[in-house]
């Protein structure tokens, strides 16, 4: 084995975890069997170091991900963010960020970052202080906390409008056109009061942040946002924008009393929120 092959191995080992051990046998490198398959497992997906390791962390630094993701990714793999970086980067080289993005996900609550990790400058901060109605020093405070939970990567594309005005999420400035955005897409009321909680605004300018996500592209931002309040925002039967009509179908359906039926559906859109009960249910309503 050459010397390069030993010291790629000798890095895969330690991206396969502490439990992979090695042992120096002359020029070759003798491991378990069950290492050896985590550490082909591994090379199989792009994170093998050794040369490659500078055009991985470019990859890396050329990306949307930043120190917070690193620092996430590293909790997950159980290694240092300079490791972590590289690992990355190595998923990108694969057109493997969905990966990344469920090992960011995965420590919502878990792995907490700050506002200096996020690369911001005082004018971000100012931006986002006058958005959300609250000091520099508080925006900061809830900027780390979005990141906590979203990752930089999260954070940057949920916050985008705010931070860069030109970003093509935001390509006319125009609040009332992102809240016809909303009227024209198959959210509802109950979703604007559940991204309002989230975000810590009012409903009105929730619209506006739901018609901004659609112009992005990123509705599953706003999805993400709608199903984290599944048991902390409720909605009224109003709020489900159903008419008598469609609880008479839905009475139907589940063979309930129309009351019944009312409360149900309420029930399942302050889970769901309107446009989760709608893909569910919508064929139902379709019927009636």
């Amino acid at each position: 084995m050459s010397n390069t092959s030993v010291m790629s191995a000798l890095a895969l080992v330690s991206l396969v975890g502490a439990s992979a051990r090695a042992e120096m046998s002359g020029a070759e490198i003798v491991l378990p069997e069950t290492d050896m398959s985590a550490i082909l497992a591994a090379s199989s997906t792009g994170l093998a170091f050794g040369q490659d390791t500078g055009a991985q962390l470019d990859l890396f630094f050329s990306s949307e991900y930043g120190y917070c993701d690193a620092r996430k990714v590293a909790h997950v793999w159980n290694t240092d963010p300079f490791s972590a970086k590289a690992i990355i980067g190595g998923k990108i080289a694969n057109g493997l960020t969905n990966l990344v993005d469920a090992d960011i996900a995965s420590t919502a609550g878990r792995v907490s970052c700050e506002w200096g990790e996020l690369g911001l400058t005082w004018d971000q901060a100012v931006a986002l202080a006058d958005y959300w109605g609250r000091s520099p020093g508080e925006a900061k405070a809830k900027a780390g906390d979005i990141a906590s939970d979203l990752g930089h990567k999260g954070f940057m594309r949920t916050m985008a409008h705010v931070l860069e005005p030109s970003h093509p999420q935001n390509p006319s400035g125009n609040d009332a056109a992102y809240q016809q955005m909303f009227f024209n897409s198959d959210y509802g009321y109950c979703d604007a009061l559940k991204v309002a909680h989230v975000w810590g605004t009012d409903v009105g300018s929730a619209k506006t942040v739901i018609g901004q996500k659609i112009a992005g592209g990123i509705t599953d931002l706003v999805d993400a946002d709608i199903a984290s309040t599944a048991t902390s925002v409720q909605c009224s039967w109003v709020d489900t924008e159903l008419d008598f009509d469609d609880a008479l179908t839905l009475a139907d359906f589940w063979g309930v009393p129309v009351g019944e039926a009312k409360m149900k559906a309420t029930a399942y859109t302050s889970e769901w929120g309107n446009r989760g009960f709608r893909d569910r249910l919508g064929s139902v309503l379709a019927r009636g």
